[in-house]
């Protein structure tokens, strides 16, 4: 190998070794989080973590938008969940669902409504025959320990039910979940539940109670192909528009269009009034710009260009209306069109210019004339 080669070939080696040992010790490598929005399915139910995990442990589950006596009285479930909000409550329903719950049914009511928008209606005849009653919850903080109840909600529960019932408090001693048996079986009520909500579900008091409500009595009892009816909303996925609303104040948003349409056509629409009208300046008369033209192909040599524009015209001409495309013949119809004797002067320039012959500079303004006078006579 040549010496001056291996001299280089060496020289890189210790380059290569030298940047990889400073890279070794100075540079490092990291895992990068990258954010990953949520899913559309994600956005609009917030209960698909709990849907994907009760589906998890061979629980089925069945979700309609809204229910009424009918929804239920047809479900082949004995586990429903109804948002209170959502169902049609009639006191046919209401004696429907306590002979159900009686019968062996368990029932997870939501009492979503605010308080301050209005009770329940028909649905507190449900909660009076277990000895429920609701009460405006307060807004203290929860440990780390206690799961996400609704704060706006709490309850009351008889003593008269007390005996089997299970009472869910926060710190402040409120009742913020009640389950109640009844018969052979039971009826489950709370707020919002935040706790089941996908991204607080993860936590561990959230996840213990909701194994507890809805996994562990199919676990004990051997029945895990009894599924889970929920009777619950969807939550609308929101576009650009929304979201501004949702984060904005709705009246600067119309009052800041309105000013950009106003400064929009202030800027486009002329002044009202007369059009001020700009005086034209006189161009150069066209003969004048002709032997400018003229002169300037002359310079370059290249009066032929100007010459086989119309020359080509006229035989494009002849050929599309009258079918005549040879040479010769092109001439002498060509001669016919002119109206001159064929010994004529002009009719011999004439002759010369369709067969592309070279003519003197000076004949070069007749020629013009004659070809532009030709191609107006065709």
């Amino acid at each position: 190998m040549n010496r001056k080669y291996l001299i280089g070939f060496a020289l890189a080696v210790v380059v290569l070794g030298v940047l990889a040992l400073l890279a070794w010790n100075f540079l490092e490598i990291y895992d990068k989080t990258k954010y990953i929005s949520p899913s559309r399915e994600a956005n609009i139910n917030d209960y698909l973590a709990l849907d994907r995990w009760l589906k998890g442990m061979g629980i089925p589950v069945r979700a309609e938008s809204s229910g009424n006596l009918s929804t239920v009285s047809r479900a082949q479930e004995r586990q429903v969940f109804i948002q209170a909000s959502l169902f049609r409550w009639t006191d046919e329903a209401v004696e429907y669902l306590i002979q159900w719950v009686e019968e062996g049914g368990h029932l997870f009511l939501v009492m979503d409504t605010d308080p301050i928008e209005g009770w329940y209606n028909d649905s507190e005849l449900l909660l009076e025959e277990f000895g429920i009653e609701i009460e405006e919850g307060s807004s203290s903080f929860y440990g780390s320990e206690s799961p996400d109840y609704d704060r706006r909600v709490s309850f009351w529960l008889s003593e008269t039910f007390y005996g089997e019932a299970l009472l869910l408090k926060n710190s402040d001693g409120n009742i913020k979940l009640v389950q109640v048996k009844r018969g052979r079986g039971k009826l489950t009520v709370t707020g919002r539940p935040l706790f089941l909500h996908s991204w607080r579900i993860d936590s561990a008091p959230n996840a213990r109670l909701a194994w507890g409500l809805f996994a562990a009595d199919n676990e004990i009892a051997g029945r895990s192909k009894e599924g889970w009816l929920f009777i619950r909303g969807a939550t609308r996925a929101q576009g650009i528009l929304g979201s501004l609303f949702k984060r904005g104040n709705l009246l600067v948003l119309v009052v800041s269009g309105l000013v950009l349409l106003v400064v929009g056509f202030w800027a486009v629409i002329p002044m009202f009034g007369l059009v001020r009208r700009d005086d034209e300046k006189p161009g150069k008369p066209l003969r004048e710009r002709f032997l400018a033209e003229a002169r300037f192909l002359k310079r370059y040599g290249a009066l032929a260009i100007y010459r086989d524009r119309y020359v080509k015209e006229i035989k494009r001409h002849l050929a599309h209306k009258e079918g005549i495309c040879a040479g010769d013949a092109v001439a002498r119809r060509v001669l016919d069109i002119w109206g001159k004797p064929a010994n004529d002067r002009d009719s011999a320039l004439l002759v010369r210019v369709l067969r592309g012959e070279p003519v003197k500079y000076r004949e070069f303004p007749k020629m013009i004339i004659i070809l532009i006078s030709i191609l107006e006579r065709i």
